[in-house]
């Protein structure tokens, strides 16, 4: 009965920290992040794990700078972040074009070194611009 109880009660704290570490990585990517363009929000990434799981939205920017005018935010679109899942220091996402197509396009966010995270659409094409992001809060 003894080794039971003992044995019931490693399994417990077996899965406990087990359940520990998978949250420990999400819980660095937790907060709001935004990478600039031309000295304008160009894309704004939400992160919580309100749900028990990673999930959040991103916002991207269209940045108009006319000849001899400032940069301003000229559109922008939300999106819900869609199967974000984490390999390591990478966090890989999809969200659907607002186009009407359904097509969806895939997201690559990498922790830098110096604490920042950096974005890319994958399948956006060729001048599809890595982004710098600082986290907000």
């Amino acid at each position: 009965m003894k080794q039971g109880i003992l044995a019931l009660a490693c399994l417990a704290s077996a899965l406990a920290c087990g359940a520990r570490a998978q949250s420990a990585p999400a819980a660095q990517w937790i907060g709001v992040w935004e990478g600039k363009l031309d000295g304008q929000p160009g894309v704004t990434l939400t992160l919580a794990q309100d749900t028990g799981e990673l999930g959040g939205t991103l916002v991207l920017n269209l940045i108009k700078k006319e000849e001899g005018e400032q940069a301003h935010v000229a559109a922008s679109e939300s999106h819900v972040l869609l199967h974000p899942r984490l390999n390591g220091n990478t966090l890989l996402f999809q969200v659907r074009k607002i186009d009407g197509s359904g097509e969806l396009r895939d997201f690559r966010v990498t922790l830098t070194p110096e604490g920042k995270a950096r974005i890319h659409c994958t399948n956006c094409g060729a001048d599809a611009p890595q982004v710098d992001m600082d986290r907000l809060w």
